[in-house]
């Protein structure tokens, strides 16, 4: 009954906001496995919909995360692009005039809805280009047996450690076991590589008072020589010297993982992927917030949104239509499946969908306290170029100054070659 109900709401949609029948043409890039099939909840998605709306169909071209980008960047340029797609704001195809701006499709209580940096991400110049279907996080993940065996409390959301207190636990979680003269145990690991970015390790920037950019779209700028980013840096390098295995900072994430699988650390800073991978391994772990400057303070984090993005159409029914399925894929309901995705929601109304899983329930507190770089045409740029100056004086090759100052003047360099089209 529950399901002829929903079928009959959707036909009176269908009846009342739009009469149009045809195509709709979705590339999509994969989610989580159904049997084995990465597409199977899109799928299921599309046959309902035109089990609803009599006359609409579907057409799907499943691309890969590999290279899947530069097709869709073909397709634009060949202006044979789809009707749907799915990832971060793509802000050069809102440049080129080919998505669709979709504030006029949202009232102000379905805006109200959304987290406010879920917004941020798939807005550009003002204006929303996509409807926002789950958030990305970073996260700090600590050892407990380690934690256990040096009798040192673990914090929590409600009460985040301070930087000094980061600092002394890390200090001290990094020892030798067995009185053999070799560290054992290190306290603090994470990769400092720049490619294609290092932006776990920016919380710790954020927390401090600092930022990096300001403004958005054309107005967007550097921020990043402040005295905030020098001290927050100055204090990651101390962290990485004293309390990480030597050139930590030139590893990747793969070899930080490895550590700290191995239970040669301590704390690993990465992304929510690695909660299960760990707990498949057998590491007793928990997930902890960023730290912050004072007690009281609110802890930051970082992430991404992937939003459901809809091209341009010259049929008005047509868009109607495509904007509604985007709706419907990116409710709230329909965001309670991203715990088979490890993913975040971007709407209050979805709650915490990990009530059952108390790691993963701490990480969905953590992504509400995410950091979201604006989107801009030159994002991935800006973002490797701050990556890699924070790398050079982690490694010990440059003052903070010094690099914070080359920062500032690569970031301005390249949001003015995108500004004059090069």
């Amino acid at each position: 009954m529950k399901k002829l109900s929903s079928i009959l709401v959707f036909v009176a949609i269908c009846t009342t906001l739009f009469s149009w029948a045809g195509t709709i043409y979705i590339w999509d890039f994969p989610a989580w496995s159904e049997d084995g099939d990465n597409y199977a909840w899109l799928k299921r998605m599309m046959s309902k919909f035109s089990e609803s709306c009599p006359g609409i169909e579907f057409k799907l071209t499943e691309i890969p995360w590999s290279g899947g980008d530069q097709k869709l960047d073909l397709a634009v340029a060949s202006k044979k692009w789809p009707d749907l797609t799915r990832g971060p704001l793509r802000t050069h195809y809102v440049v080129q005039g080919v998505l669709q701006n979709i504030d006029d499709y949202l009232t102000e209580e379905e805006k109200m809805d959304y987290y406010s940096e879920a917004i941020k991400g798939a807005t550009y110049e003002g204006k929303m280009y996509g409807f926002p279907f789950y958030m990305t996080t970073k996260v700090v993940i600590v050892n407990k047996k380690i934690f256990d065996e040096m009798s040192v409390q673990i914090p929590s959301v409600e009460n985040p450690w301070t930087f000094d207190e980061f600092y002394e636990i890390a200090k001290k979680l990094t020892f030798d076991r067995n009185s053999d003269g070799k560290i054992d145990v290190y306290g603090f690991v994470a990769s400092g590589f720049p490619a294609p970015d290092n932006s776990h390790l920016w919380p710790f920037v954020l927390g401090w008072g600092g930022k990096f950019v300001e403004g958005q779209g054309k107005d967007l700028r550097s921020a990043i020589v402040n005295e905030e980013n020098k001290q927050s840096l100055e204090w990651l390098a101390k962290v990485f010297a004293d309390c990480a295995p030597p050139f930590m900072a030139s590893y990747g994430d793969a070899d930080a993982y490895t550590l700290f699988r191995s239970g040669k650390a301590a704390i690993y800073v990465t992304g929510t992927w690695a909660i299960p991978a760990l707990i498949n391994a057998g590491l007793e772990i928990d997930v902890v917030p960023y730290p912050v400057k004072n007690k009281g303070d609110s802890f930051w984090s970082f992430g991404d949104v992937s939003s459901y993005q809809v091209f341009v159409q010259n049929d008005v029914e047509k868009l109607k239509a495509v904007i509604e399925f985007a709706k419907y894929i990116t409710s709230s309901e329909q965001q309670k499946e991203l715990t088979k995705y490890g993913q975040f929601p971007t709407k209050k109304s979805a709650g915490n969908i990990y009530e059952n899983d108390p790691l993963m329930f701490k990480a969905n507190l953590i992504s509400q306290h995410n950091y979201v770089f604006p989107p801009h045409p030159a994002k991935e740029k800006i973002m490797e170029a701050i990556s890699r100056e924070i790398q050079l004086v982690l490694l010990g090759k440059k003052d903070a100054r010094k690099a914070l100052e080359d920062a500032d003047k690569n970031v301005t360099r390249i949001i003015e070659s995108t500004k004059k089209g090069r």
